[in-house]
């Protein structure tokens, strides 16, 4: 998420700056190089939704999943689907309209979870960090994560989670920007604070890796088109109608802006 550049509170401390950022100098320097507690992570995405609402996916469908939810569409609907991430619950809507029952979704911000409440009042909802999933092992068939990996800290700690919840031939389905591209583009806009909410980037050959270690097989899904957020980052406000019709399939994993994968556990 890319905002325009205003003067502005720091999310964490309240300090004055002007810029793109969502924390001051200070704070994105106290955590460039180490963990970042999930208490002050559930605090910063918190006060994104209050400060930020219009650009927040909390309170707007902005990023879908699309190709993972057409991936969703050929399974069978009795599967017990667990989102982590959940956000404002619009993609767990999705999967209720397309007639999947069996849906839990988990996401670490009160937020969050109350907006997914009040859209999808069917499904079993879950305050709770992504690197400690509350769920028995093997329990659920299918696992979805849209725009969540790059946000935690310890990425190899999440698969090994989902890996145990998830029934041996389950799925994980993964959505999440692709490094390279989105650090150049984080450091051509400013954004000096970027480590702090996405630290855990990946480019297709290292999610590909960390997939493996954890005992899945990997086949990525080529997106259709770029997501509403992506043509709102365009700085050139009259190009955006243009890059919006833009078919980004066809280009090669290493240069897609975002990544969608279906991780299957052998």
């Amino acid at each position: 998420m890319v905002v325009d550049r205003s003067e502005r509170s720091c999310l964490l401390c309240g300090a004055r700056f002007t810029g793109r950022a969502f924390l001051c100098r200070s704070c994105a320097d106290a955590y460039r190089h180490g963990p970042i507690p999930a208490e002050v992570r559930r605090r910063f995405y918190e006060a994104i939704d209050r400060v930020y609402p219009t650009w927040s996916n909390t309170y707007e469908e902005y990023n879908p999943p699309v190709g993972l939810l057409a991936f969703l569409a050929t399974l069978p609907r009795t599967v017990r689907v667990l989102e982590i991430g959940a956000g404002g619950g619009f993609a767990l809507r999705a999967m209720e309209r397309m007639g999947f029952r069996r849906l839990v979704g988990l996401d670490l911000t009160a937020t969050s979870l109350a907006e997914a409440r009040r859209r999808v009042p069917g499904a079993r909802l879950i305050a709770a960090d992504a690197e400690r999933l509350p769920l028995g092992d093997g329990s659920v068939d299918v696992v979805l994560s849209s725009d969540l990996l790059e946000h935690l800290p310890d990425v190899d700690g999440h698969l090994a989670e989902v890996a145990r919840v998830l029934r041996p031939g389950g799925h994980y389905l993964i959505k999440t920007p692709n490094r390279r591209p989105a650090e150049a583009y984080y450091r051509l806009r400013g954004l000096y604070d970027y480590h702090f909410w996405h630290p855990s980037m990946c480019t297709p050959g290292e999610l590909e890796r960390r997939l493996a270690r954890q005992g899945f097989e990997c086949t990525f899904v080529s997106p259709a088109r770029l997501t509403q957020a992506q043509v709102r980052k365009i700085p050139v406000a009259r190009l955006r109608p243009l890059a919006a019709q833009v078919p980004i399939g066809w280009l090669p994993n290493g240069l897609r802006p975002h990544l969608e994968v279906v991780a299957t556990r052998r």
